[in-house]
């Protein structure tokens, strides 16, 4: 096999990150936008030692669940994944992805996997464009990176994000442009509330030099726009990060009301994007919590310990982020809740030095790196009645389920989230109990 030859191949199943698995003379080839139920012919774009990549060229049996994607930039821009296949179909492969990596890594799980999924389109409260001003206002272009690539496919709208998003970042994009400080603007991301009437903007500049132009120039951006446009903030960037904050116009953060709980989210604070399914999500993970101590680690800006509140006496939530610590800490209304800012890991072990008692429930929902050996000792050493892990990365959640669960944790039920249609994400939750 080398690149420029075409295949007619029938395709295995779907892998994490998008593409779906063929065999051909014992090699592993990887292709985007297929369906494993179809035979399809592949022209190979890549080799490699141990796997090849390919594209698709033609489709000869297209299959019952093949749709007409709703986009009409997907396959060009990186964002999506599976808009080629139906709703449903999408799930079964987040399934099939979701046992494959608690098998791979030797996870006994007795209970099924249950899913919980909601509608497929409009669903993200929040986006991060990339901006290209271009020679002028002839040129501006806002968009998503391409595939494998840091081109930017220009979009004026985005089917899987709340529509109040992209006419407002053009609108802004606009007036920086008028200021003549939008040079200096890598990238744009836009929050919007659940009903969309408010939307929280903030600019990433690659520098402090670019940031101190903007900077003199964001108050009168902000007062040009609308009355939904809440607050700018300006911060520099620093790979997925905000490196510093460098200046806020207007309110410096979004009121986000989840069931009848509200939520502050500053500008550069983590919060979930599926404003269908948030309910239906924080409810799964906290309703049978009850108790006298509950622990929310990586808590964020209180998603999760704002609804615990209402089951234990007392809960601790602790959160390292900067922009999320503020917030969390003016969350937490009882006498006996407290946030604390520090890492996880180094609160795990103050906790096994000091011998305290071990709360009653345990929740942690760590960024995609997982929880690392590290910490799933310390949380086996707690002893802890229960425990509901949260993950957006199958691989390193079934990575720290096999050490949870080698040593003192059983799984009782494991549920699929699929927060991310159209894309391979997806968030797993896995309630933990101790064996006696």
């Amino acid at each position: 096999m080398k690149a420029g030859d075409r295949l007619e191949l029938r395709f295995e199943k779907p892998l994490y990150g998008g593409d779906f698995l063929a065999r051909y003379d014992g090699q592993a080839l990887f292709v985007p936008f297929v369906l494993p139920e179809e035979r399809t012919l592949v022209e190979i774009v890549d080799v490699k030692r141990n796997f090849a990549r390919g594209r698709m060229e033609t489709v000869s049996n297209a299959s019952t669940h093949r749709v007409d994607p709703g986009c009409a930039h997907f396959g060009r821009c990186g964002g999506c994944h599976y808009q080629h296949a139906t709703a449903e179909r999408q799930t079964e492969f987040k399934k099939i992805i979701l046992e494959e990596a608690l098998r791979r890594s030797g996870v006994v799980a007795s209970a099924p996997i249950e899913t919980l999924s909601g509608p497929a389109w409009g669903y993200r409260n929040r986006i991060r464009i990339a901006v290209d001003a271009g020679a002028g206002s002839e040129s501006l272009r806002l968009g998503y990176r391409a595939r494998f690539s840091h081109e930017i496919i220009g979009v004026k709208e985005c089917p899987i994000s709340a529509p109040a998003l992209f006419p407002c970042a053009q609108r802004v994009a606009e007036s920086l442009l008028r200021h003549g400080c939008l040079h200096g603007v890598a990238e744009m991301e836009l929050m919007t509330a659940p009903t969309e009437g408010t939307v929280m903007v903030t600019l990433l500049t690659l520098s402090l030099e670019r940031g101190s132009e903007i900077r003199s120039h964001l108050e009168a951006v902000f007062r040009e726009q609308s009355a939904d446009v809440r607050g700018i903030a300006l911060a520099v960037k620093a790979g997925e990060d905000y490196a510093r904050m460098l200046a806020h116009a207007g309110e410096r953060a979004l009121d986000y009301s989840v069931g009848g709980i509200d939520y502050s989210v500053p500008a550069g604070a983590f919060f979930q994007i599926n404003h269908f399914l948030l309910e239906a999500f924080r409810d799964l993970v906290t309703r049978e919590a009850r108790g006298e101590m509950a622990w929310d680690l990586y808590a964020g800006v209180g998603f999760f310990a704002r609804a615990l509140e209402r089951n234990f006496s007392g809960v601790i939530a602790v959160e390292a982020s900067q922009a999320s610590f503020p917030s969390l800490q003016a969350a937490l209304s009882k006498p006996h809740c407290r946030a604390i800012r520090t890492t996880t890991q180094h609160f795990l072990e103050e906790n096994r030095l000091r011998r305290e008692p071990a709360p009653d429930w345990i929740i942690f929902d760590p960024p995609r790196a997982g929880l690392g050996a590290k910490c799933c000792s310390l949380l086996n050493a707690i002893h802890a009645p229960r425990m509901t892990y949260i993950s957006c990365d199958p691989v390193t959640m079934a990575r720290d389920l096999k050490l949870l669960t080698e040593e003192r944790f059983q799984i009782e039920s494991i549920h699929l989230v699929d927060l991310f249609p159209q894309t391979f994400h997806f968030e797993s939750v896995v309630l933990l109990s101790r064996r006696r």
